[in-house]
């Protein structure tokens, strides 16, 4: 999940570990050196940096080096684990976390809590959503779910309504197509084009009773599956439901600013729930979410709750603990928890939502309120994938432009999808 505003560096100054309550004198004695790396809009950058600048105001002898960077996060972050130069804290989101960990990128954190990173206040099965084999590998920012976010004006204006909870794949096509003749605009599409989206694939899936990959860590579906999906996806673009190939293109998935909703080329996207505050902040259309459309009469959830994202420690830092102290930092200060607020997810603690609340636009309550009302509409949190799926997004979109640009049949493109993605595993 990433948002495309190009690499930049913060330097966010000589910054503090927090306190002896946090960090062993020590540690504390030494400068170190911390850095840190995420990916993220805007939005999200200027709140992490006011969190960086917090901990400098509250700690001493340390230097947080922080950086963002988008399109090219993993392919650099995978370069730099192959060169034992990789940041001591990264960021890491479902679809990423389990390939690091299997590859030896990241430092089990057990027994770095509850000292320096304090848990207590997060429940036991939200944190082992960042588990494998045992161990807690990472510690969540936030909790979302796959939110479709829509313009709320064009759908008023055009007489339509908006997609809920209660509409299906069948129906969402429909009123994506009847939306698209009623907005009337030139270059305007009722929907994005989720053909090469793999999360939204896997909510699809699940909605069939089968997954992107099974719990012995192998590929969870087949041919007639990806058919079905390409073949969905077809119909619909070729009756104007959704973007047409070009520029289905150049928006690779859920990068805010290359989203057709955000660049006025759509009226709905499929995205994550949290995304609705860095969505919001880049467009002047009044927008809302609901759930990914569902299955039908008799189909299993495909949604479930996830990480947004999360923070993992470099197994070869030279400064774990301090690593941890600051993660710690980020966890549970009051102050930090007001500045991130819910562009991450929804925090995991109760006690930090209450808190925040208070503080939160009506857009932000509104991803509040919607994890809280897909709470008895959620299903089971997948197994940990295989190493290798975190290149499966890219492989879906590769195979889907294929298809989408007719370049290739949607029984090849079926084809190729199953062994492009049992290859990577």
């Amino acid at each position: 999940m990433t948002a495309a505003i190009g690499r930049r560096s913060v330097l966010a100054g000589a910054l503090g570990l927090a306190g002896a309550a946090m960090v062993p004198a020590a540690a504390r004695a030494e400068l170190e050196r911390l850095r840190i790396v995420w990916w993220g809009n805007d939005d999200r950058t200027r709140r992490t940096t006011e969190v960086l600048k917090l901990y400098q105001a509250k700690a001493q002898g340390a230097e947080l080096v922080g950086e963002v960077s988008n399109a090219e996060y993993f392919p650099k972050l995978a370069t730099q684990l192959v060169g034992r130069s990789a940041p001591d804290i990264f960021q890491l989101e479902p679809g990423s976390f389990a390939d690091f960990v299997q590859r030896g990128a990241t430092l089990p954190l057990d027994s770095l809590m509850p000292k320096p990173i304090d848990t207590a206040g997060i429940p036991r099965g939200l944190l082992d959503l960042c588990a494998l084999d045992g161990k807690v590998w990472a510690i969540p920012h936030g909790l979302n779910s796959f939110a479709l976010m829509y313009d709320t004006a064009v759908f008023k204006a055009a007489g339509i309504a908006p997609p809920d909870d209660k509409t299906s794949w069948d129906d969402y096509a429909a009123r994506m197509i009847e939306l698209t003749k009623a907005a009337g605009r030139d270059q305007y599409w009722g929907s994005c084009d989720g053909s090469g989206y793999g999360y939204a694939f896997q909510v699809w899936l699940r909605q069939r009773g089968a997954d992107l990959f099974t719990a012995d860590r192998a590929l969870g579906f087949n041919q007639d599956h990806a058919a079905e999906w390409f073949s969905y996806w077809d119909k619909m673009r070729k009756a104007g439901g959704c973007v047409p190939a070009d520029i289905a293109a150049l928006s690779p998935d859920s990068t805010i600013t290359q989203m057709p909703l955000i660049q006025g080329k759509a009226a709905t996207s499929l995205a994550f729930s949290n995304q609705i505050v860095g969505m919001q902040s880049a467009t002047t259309v009044p927008l809302a979410l609901t759930m990914f459309p569902n299955g039908g009469p008799g189909a299993k959830p495909g949604q479930f709750y996830r990480p947004a994202s999360s923070w993992s420690i470099y197994a070869r830092s030279k400064a774990p603990e301090a690593a941890a102290a600051f993660i710690g930092f980020f966890l549970n200060d009051p102050e930090a928890a007001k500045v991130l607020g819910v562009e991450r997810g929804v925090p995991m603690s109760p006690a930090t939502r209450e808190l925040i609340l208070p503080t939160l636009t009506p857009v932000e309550r509104a991803t509040v309120e919607y994890v809280n009302f897909i709470a008895d509409k959620v299903g089971p949190y997948p197994p940990p994938p295989p190493k290798g799926s975190q290149q499966f997004g890219r492989v879906l979109k590769r195979v889907a432009d294929t298809v989408a640009f007719g370049t290739a049949s949607i029984t090849d493109g079926a084809a190729q999808l199953v062994a492009d993605a049992s290859g990577i595993l």
